[in-house]
């Protein structure tokens, strides 16, 4: 009987101990929220979990208009998604990734967005309450919880009586203690645990993933339920509806968070005593495993209510998301995007999102853009400036400008592009092909804005000059709002009549080169890439002879 008086003691005192450390979590949890809003993101996702969050995008329909993997890269979108991510959950995480994918042509499902960013930028009990209620999901290390959620049904089920055997097996053992056969009874129970624990590793080496994500599935709708309740006093209509859609859901789902705490802690934190203890607990009586097969056919009978509720909670989580961004920035300004294709962008003041204190600048652009300068000044940034921008204005519903009115684009761009070892094609073939994908895009419905730095630069000068010119003079007769920037001036005499000049310049001061960084009308006249050698103490036979050659060049337009 002893035995019995020490286990029942000590799941007493782990009882207390739970309810404490509860308490402290939420405490901590609260704390956290407050202290994380409008802070830059400390660390990037691992590469495991990174792959893993195009599961919910690659689910959604594709889309032509949809930001392609060459101007994905082209912009280090990698890295503007990581500095973004102020996301809570495994779920906004995903959804915030697939925005950024998908620039948005409905008017409606943008102000929808901005009306959720708004709140929670201003109102601090909304963001508070969600923050906590989406901590308490949390995230996920390795895996796609939306992949997993739907490859449910894959997973190869089993029966419960083999299971339920086990707790038989204890019965048995607890009779034989209080008959007073100590050493039967332990010896039965010893032997149970044990099969219990070979049988419970080998299960969960099958099904890891899966108990994973049903664990997170009964936390997120544990945690939506009581956000529900929590911000019913919020008045803002948006929040309203969606509210009303989740708690239709979660009406339904309900049943799949009941003894939630058999899969898995309350909240994402886990590890504490009690968790510890329940962990145990798990292992030696396949509670978590016999919760699993119950839920297993209500899971497969919900998919539509799963899906709903994965999106409206990433909703929730990505704006709360981008009003931690927009405090962290300071700086932004909300955009004026016009259904009529007007080919048109206005933007004041309009700065890059990886630099931190940006050199800003403005255009107004009715008509293509004719990008000229020397190294270095400016001219690829200012591209990728206007371009992630954009991006930003139709997914995120935020610019980093002081205004920025545009129609509604198609962006593709054409800029950090290299040999491909893997099909062997030189520079110049995969230049051509990213090229044409902007030419097709140009004939359909949709406006393009497209960037493209330095046309065919994988190819001689006479042959560049040639090709290039028609293709941004093609480009520009089919309406696609084209920014280009080139080296070869030629071209700002040739497309005069079809594309606008701009371009960046430098000073140089005492053999030192000082750039502004300021985007100027015209033409430029400079040059610097002889100075720039002759700054890194090149010897000077070579940028003598090249200054020489350069001059004679300008004046016979011979090379000699």
């Amino acid at each position: 009987m002893e035995y019995l008086y020490v286990c029942l003691g000590i799941i007493a005192f782990l009882a207390v101990f739970g309810i404490v450390d509860r308490i402290r979590k939420e405490k901590a949890l609260l704390q956290e929220v407050k202290r994380n809003f409008g802070l830059a993101v400390k660390e990037d996702i691992n590469p495991e979990r990174y792959r893993s969050l195009n599961a919910y995008l690659s689910s959604l329909p594709e889309r032509d208009s949809d930001v392609d993997a060459i101007t994905w890269n082209d912009l280090d979108m990698d890295r503007i998604f990581f500095k973004l991510n102020h996301t809570c959950s495994a779920i906004g995480e995903e959804v915030l990734f697939s925005w950024l994918h998908r620039p948005e042509f409905d008017a409606d499902e943008l102000v929808k967005r901005e009306h959720l960013t708004d709140l929670f930028e201003h109102d601090e009990d909304a963001r508070v309450k969600t923050g906590r209620a989406l901590l308490r999901m949390g995230k996920m290390r390795r895996i796609s919880v939306y992949d997993y959620m739907m490859r449910l049904h894959s997973v190869k089920m089993e029966k419960n009586w083999k299971h339920y055997l086990g707790f038989v097996a204890y019965a048995a053992g607890a009779v034989l203690l209080v008959l007073g056969k100590s050493g039967a009874g332990m010896g039965v129970i010893l032997l149970t645990a044990l099969v219990n624990l070979a049988t419970y590793l080998t299960r969960k080496g099958q099904i890891g993933p899966y108990l994973d994500v049903v664990s997170y599935i009964a936390r997120w709708i544990r945690s939506v339920d009581k956000l529900t309740d929590e911000l019913s006093g919020i008045q803002n209509d948006t929040l309203k509806q969606e509210l009303a859609a989740i708690k239709k859901d979660v009406a339904v789902l309900r049943p799949f968070a009941k003894g939630a705490i058999l899969l898995s802690p309350s909240d994402a934190s886990g590890g504490g005593l009690s968790e510890l203890f329940m962990e145990y607990v798990r292992m030696l009586t396949h509670i978590d495993l016999i919760r699993f097969n119950n839920i297993y056919k209500l899971f497969t009978e919900h998919q539509d209510e799963l899906n709903s509720m994965f999106a409206r909670t990433g909703l929730l989580d990505a704006t709360r998301a981008v009003a931690s961004y927009r405090t962290l920035k300071g700086k932004y300004c909300v955009p004026v995007l016009h259904e009529e294709a007007a080919h048109t962008l206005k933007t004041m003041g309009i700065g890059h999102p990886l630099i931190d204190e940006p050199v800003v600048n403005s255009i107004a652009a009715d008509r293509p853009v004719l990008l000229t300068g020397s190294n270095a000044s400016g001219k690829s940034t200012f591209l990728k400036t206007l371009a992630v921008n954009a991006i930003f204005a139709q997914t995120i519903h935020t610019v980093l400008a002081d205004r920025y009115e545009a129609d509604y684009f198609h962006i593709l761009s054409s800029m950090a592009l290299r040999d491909d070892i893997e099909t062997q094609e030189s520079y110049y073939i995969v230049e051509i092909r990213s090229l044409k994908r902007i030419m097709d895009a140009s004939e359909g419905n949709v406006s393009v804005l497209c960037f493209v730095d330095e046309v065919l630069r994988g190819t001689n000068t006479a042959e560049r000059i040639a090709a290039s010119s028609r293709i941004l003079r093609y480009l520009a007769e089919r309406k696609a709002l084209v920014f280009a920037a080139t080296h070869d001036l030629e071209l700002t005499s040739l497309l005069s009549d079809v594309y606008d000049n701009y371009h960046f310049s430098e000073q140089v001061k005492e053999d030192i080169v000082v750039f502004d960084y300021q985007l100027k009308p015209g033409k430029a006249t400079s040059r610097n890439a002889l100075k720039l050698l002759k700054m890194m103490d090149y010897p000077e036979q070579i940028t003598d002879e090249a200054n020489q050659a350069v001059e004679t060049f300008l004046t016979t337009g011979e090379w000699k």
